[in-house]
Formats: C-alpha cells, sequence, structure tokens
C-alpha cells in the first residue's frame, strides 16, 4: 500500500483548487472540504442548510467506504455553518445524530462562520478517521 494515497470526488475541480478530497496516511484519513454539491462540483440546496447537511453526511459515506471504513471509524469531525444555531440546532444537527446512530460519535468542534466561497454554501465539514492499515 502507497504510504499516502489520495481520493478525489470531482477531480477537474479539485486539481482547480488544488485540493483532494481526501487523503490517507498511515492509518488515519484526512477528510476535508465536504459541501452540498454534485459530481459535476456544483452546489447543491442552496436555500436548505439541511439539506446540505444531509448531502455532505451521504458524501462521507462515500469516502469512508472507499477506504473500507464507515461512521464508527470516523475520530474527530468539524462542522463549519453559516446558519444562526437554532437552526443548526433544528435543521443539521438531526443528520449528524443519523449518521453516527449506533455507534460511538467522534469529537466534534462546530464553528459558525461569515461565509464561503460561494454564498450557495451554507454548511462545509472536515473530519480524520482512524483505519489501520
Amino acid at each position: 500500500m502507497p504510504r499516502i494515497e489520495h481520493f478525489h470526488m470531482v477531480p477537474q475541480i479539485e486539481e482547480q483548487y488544488c485540493f483532494s478530497i481526501a487523503v490517507r496516511s498511515g492509518d488515519y484519513v484526512h477528510i476535508g472540504g465536504l459541501t452540498a454539491s454534485d459530481d459535476q462540483g456544483n452546489e447543491l440546496h442552496p436555500e436548505n442548510a439541511g439539506l446540505q447537511m444531509r448531502s455532505i453526511y451521504s458524501q462521507l459515506s462515500k469516502v469512508l467506504n472507499h477506504f473500507g471504513g464507515s461512521p464508527q471509524d470516523v475520530v474527530s469531525e468539524v462542522i463549519y455553518y453559516t446558519v444562526p444555531m437554532n437552526e443548526y440546532n433544528e435543521q443539521l444537527f438531526p443528520y449528524r445524530q443519523a449518521f453516527y446512530k449506533g455507534c460511538e460519535a467522534p469529537s466534534v468542534a462546530g464553528m459558525q462562520v461569515l461565509g464561503f466561497t460561494s454564498e450557495a454554501i451554507k454548511v462545509e465539514l472536515t473530519a480524520v478517521a482512524y483505519l489501520p492499515v
């Protein structure tokens, strides 16, 4: 197995912006910049942060599956959001609860931010998974 393995969801966009959506380094997979987007990188649900969160956890599942993992392998997560706290609690948090249902949830930090590179983005997630080689 290579020391470092890159995983791309939208290769053209990731190449343009000089990033990989996930990078395996030894026993850890670093996952970053997950936003609600389709296979061409177009933003989804610009007016609905809850549906964006649902899409993000679907993408996180795809990344974990690629590396042979599942939600129980996530050890750390940071959620960035632009919505008010009550909207986070009511519309976003239930998707997080559903994703980690039945397993020990990872450490998490939530950070309300002023904005992202696109006004359509309301939520972005980064995570680290522990998947021993």
